[in-house]
């Protein structure tokens, strides 16, 4: 079992409970943690033995530059559900959501 985290991407956008803070851009930062064996990948270093960060990189691109939402709970939720579903060899997976700033 092994880790691939991608850290900190960062996002300026609209998100929060308040109404100010759904047209006023706020930075965000956003991690996700994939746990997976490396094995295959490890011997082949070949990118269709092992889960593409580049397109998890994408679906957190999507979702945190898409419609605003209120809760940060309903981005990570969303992240979480389109990154599990991308690919089977993925046996755990974390995102945590940071607002940066809050109000």
């Amino acid at each position: 079992m092994g880790r691939i985290k991608l850290s900190r991407m960062r996002f300026h956008t609209c998100h929060g409970a308040l109404p100010h803070e759904q047209h006023v851009a706020q930075e965000f930062w956003v991690d996700v943690t994939l746990d997976l064996n490396l094995e295959s990948a490890g011997q082949s270093d070949k990118l269709a033995d092992t889960v593409h960060y580049g397109r998890v990189a994408a679906i957190v691109e999507e979702i945190m530059m898409g419609p605003p939402v209120k809760l940060l709970e309903t981005l990570a939720y969303r992240i979480y559900q389109q990154v599990q579903e991308l690919d089977g060899r993925i046996q755990r997976l974390e995102v945590r959501v940071t607002k940066v700033d809050p109000p």
